[in-house]
């Protein structure tokens, strides 16, 4: 866990649990390396205890940081490739309930909301968001 007291962070510091367990029930069967590497993250990233989190969630969180130390920048933007793709199939076919788009797309805003978290904090310079090394 960082070193950083967690009143430091804000609300978008952090990732849902529930939503990487979802991705990886998502991806094992068509994509087992992201799966794997979804279930590494779930398995080795201490969630944030909810006396922490003052009650602002109700599920389990992570931190934006720990996960994209466990995934890297690489790996989440793959995986919200590979959600899209199932995603716009899933609406060509138009064979899941509504209810299962409408998680769908909360599951992908997600990770692009971890993505931009991810853009905004590795960029080299904080104050020149073109940067992003």
């Amino acid at each position: 866990m960082s070193r950083i007291s967690i009143s430091d962070y804000m609300p978008t510091d952090f990732f849902s649990r529930q939503a990487l367990e979802l991705t990886f029930r998502l991806l094992r069967n068509n994509h087992p390396l992201l799966a794997h590497a979804v279930k590494q993250t779930i398995d080795n990233t201490a969630t944030v205890s909810y006396e922490d989190l003052q009650s602002a969630y109700t599920g389990e969180m992570l931190l934006n940081s720990e996960v994209l130390a466990s995934l890297k920048a690489h790996t989440i933007g793959k995986i919200v490739s590979v959600l899209t793709d199932i995603g716009e199939e899933a609406l060509k076919q138009n064979d899941l309930p509504p209810s299962h788009m409408t998680l769908m797309r909360t599951l992908i805003e997600d990770w692009v909301q971890l993505t931009e978290w991810v853009l905004a904090h590795t960029s080299a310079d904080q104050n020149d968001r073109t940067s992003y090394h």
